[in-house]
């Protein structure tokens, strides 16, 4: 709580209190504090608009936009981190061509996923919200990669399973989302050691050598990549997971994402 200078009245916050201030008393502050009025009303002004056309494309994208977002919203909160900032990237930085891909590398729309394979957000995303928009990936209007970004409160599981799909992927990108699908679908209940993690992957991919997975996975360079890709993302804003970009842009909560894909495919 602050409390106004001029007539000791509270407000839950400064931005609150100057415009107070400029209601009830714009005659008595001083050229200071105008400064700060100023400032509160252009950020009110700036809201405003965006809450404006936040409404406006989700009119535009319809119902069912609003309807997909508020389930996510309601069912699964920390997949609110997937609709974040708005933020662009240079596909370019992102290293693409030795990130897994899933789908025609000539097609016209690139998904990108920073995701981890102990959050419970991410899997969700891939149960859940992928198969919304894998008819686009199958068709070959568009391809999705994934990269790894492991979270510190779900170490060392997370990283010993980037690690081992990091190296299932040396071997085989198909395998590999073979393995990325059973990884998230047996979340949390898993061996995750090497040993574990290897009879895994014999379990859920074919033709992956188990002699060369051990060793990949006991080497420096695997577990280097890894920590790579988690730098990738904290270089152009990724925070939390899954964190979704689009030909560029991170998805955010003005539209849902199967429209979103689509609109890029018709641009």
């Amino acid at each position: 709580m602050v409390q106004c200078k001029y007539c000791d009245e509270e407000f839950d916050s400064e931005e609150e209190m100057y415009l107070h201030w400029d209601e009830e008393h714009s005659d008595e502050i001083n050229s200071h504090d105008e400064d700060k009025v100023k400032k509160a009303k252009r950020e009110k002004e700036e809201e405003k608009a965006a809450r404006m056309q936040w409404r406006k494309k989700m009119m535009i994208r319809g119902v069912g936009g609003l309807v997909l977002v508020a389930v996510l919203y309601v069912s699964a909160p920390a997949i609110a981190s997937l609709f974040s900032t708005g933020t662009s990237v240079d596909f370019s930085e992102l290293n693409l061509e030795n990130q897994p891909m899933l789908g025609e590398e000539d097609a016209n729309v690139t998904i990108v996923e920073f995701g981890d394979f102990m959050c419970g957000a991410c899997r969700s995303f891939n149960q859940d919200t992928k198969p919304s928009f894998m008819e686009h990936i199958e068709n070959g209007d568009a391809k999705m990669y994934y990269i790894d970004f492991p979270l510190p409160n779900f170490r060392p599981d997370n990283i010993q399973a980037a690690t081992a799909a990091e190296c299932v992927y040396r071997q085989d990108n198909d395998q590999y989302w073979e393995f990325h699908d059973a990884l998230f679908a047996q979340q949390g209940q898993l061996d995750y050691s090497n040993s574990g993690l290897i009879d895994f992957a014999d379990q859920n991919t074919e033709g992956i050598n188990s002699t060369e997975l051990d060793a990949c996975m006991q080497s420096e360079d695997a577990l280097n990549s890894v920590q790579d890709d988690r730098g990738l993302g904290q270089n152009n804003g990724v925070s939390a997971t899954p964190t979704v970009f689009v030909d560029g842009d991170m998805i955010t909560q003005r539209g849902n994402l199967d429209s979103i894909i689509e609109e890029s495919i018709n641009e």
